[in-house]
């Protein structure tokens, strides 16, 4: 999910304030870092390799590189609008973790409170210990899981795509999932329709460790949504928007494509040996559905311009705008490692509450700068955060896939970060 990532920005550059983010780049169009980006995403899209990309790198809210290239819809060829509407699937998490971490400043809950205080249906969860899907034996929890837990994917709850264990077939047969199509297969049972559906399900479903005992990539922040319902009585979507969106001017991001902004929507496309092939066209996606499960770990939708506002929100510390969202006590504590994760990398990195972070030794070994803290989505969306630098990077796409294609746009975006940072 993470690759390399670029340390410091340029200090001589022209900068505006801190607060904000400015809505034109910077740095010339014709600078050699930004043309070397545009020239390999160009290619890429030439080569079909990519449909079309939106890069944005940033510095105290100042735009070193803003670069949009390719088409929203390839056969179509309508061109990718710099105002374009991306699906950002896990880069949705963090969203809904600095959603969980305002509840917890504003008293609400608790990091330790066991999640089955808000979730009744998780008491007496139970976890695999060993047998097939139809035969299995488990036992009881040691300890309720917490919303620390949940933050940091160590709740012993898992996807269904992420494994072929009993455990995950279980997930499968019984529809523990959110309808959307990331891992999904035709033999899987139906999908739960919304957020207390999903959580009755993970109640009656095995759990794959004890709780606090490894990281899963998991519903876990799907799950938080759920509790972020529960605790403040709004909707999911509801409480986003007020406390979180409107107060960032984040207006084209949210959970639905209304009729208005079906335009900008893009394609979705997987990357295939042969291709980039068509996944879900705009009209019939599941953000047409107002009444879909509010997924709040991957079910958000947005401009880059919105998620740059977000991003350098976190750079600054929980301030944009003279509007402070978080405390820098808070953001402190999101930016600490909690647990080392495996399989996203050459090596373990750290990951704090809803971010995998740069330490010493990843910085060290080519990695994350330490410091910095990233993450991204299964259609290719990616961004990093560097806190000492207020510098951002983010990079929003639209097709699913690991490949070469995602090598291709990842190593566009680090090489330009690393450029802009030594001119």
């Amino acid at each position: 999910m993470m690759r390399r990532a670029a340390w410091m920005l340029a200090a001589a550059m022209p900068l505006v304030s801190i607060a904000g983010c400015s809505e034109r780049p910077v740095v010339s169009a014709a600078s050699p870092a930004v043309a070397t980006l545009r020239a390999t995403l160009e290619a890429g899209v030439a080569q079909g390799r990519i449909p079309g990309a939106h890069v944005i790198i940033a510095r105290d809210g100042a735009r070193l590189a803003d670069v949009t290239v390719g088409y929203a819809d390839i056969a179509a060829q309508t061109p990718l609008r710099p105002d374009a509407i991306f699906r950002l699937y896990s880069m949705s998490k963090p969203i809904t973790s600095v959603a969980i971490m305002m509840l917890v400043e504003q008293g609400k809950l608790a990091l330790d409170d066991p999640a089955e205080k808000y979730l009744p249906e998780w008491h007496d969860m139970r976890v695999y210990v060993s047998g097939g899907l139809d035969d299995m034996v488990t036992e009881p929890v040691d300890r309720p899981i917490t919303i620390a837990d949940l933050l940091t994917h160590t709740s012993g709850i898992t996807y269904h795509f992420t494994g072929d264990t009993p455990v995950h077939q279980y997930y499968r047969k019984y529809g523990v999932m959110r309808d959307t199509p990331v891992g999904r297969t035709p033999q899987d049972g139906p999908p739960a329709r919304n957020l207390d559906e999903l959580v009755a399900r993970l109640g009656k479903a095995p759990m794959l460790h004890q709780p606090g005992q490894e990281f899963a990539y998991s519903y876990s922040t799907t799950v938080l949504g759920a509790i972020v319902e529960r605790v403040s009585g709004e909707r999911l979507d509801r409480f986003l928007k007020a406390h979180l969106f409107d107060p960032l001017g984040m207006r084209d991001t949210g959970f639905f494509i209304s009729n208005a902004a079906l335009p900008r929507f893009t394609t979705l496309y997987t990357e295939t040996p042969e291709g980039l092939t068509v996944t879900e066209l705009p009209e019939n996606s599941d953000y047409r559905d107002t009444g879909r499960l509010l997924d709040g770990g991957g079910a958000i939708a947005g401009t880059a311009d919105d998620y740059l506002r977000f991003a350098q929100m976190l750079a600054n510390g929980g301030v944009l705008d003279g509007k402070r969202i978080l405390s820098e006590a808070t953001i402190d504590a999101m930016f600490t490692p909690h647990v080392m994760i495996a399989g996203f990398g050459p090596d373990p990195i750290p990951f704090g509450y809803g971010f995998a972070l740069g330490d010493a030794a990843s910085e060290a070994a080519g990695g994350l700068p330490a410091g910095t803290a990233s993450w991204s989505g299964s259609g290719n969306t990616y961004f990093f955060v560097d806190r000492k630098h207020h510098g951002v990077a983010l990079a929003m796409t639209h097709f699913l896939g690991a490949g070469p294609s995602q090598k291709l746009l990842r190593d566009a975006v680090d090489s330009a970060y690393r450029q802009l940072v030594n001119d």
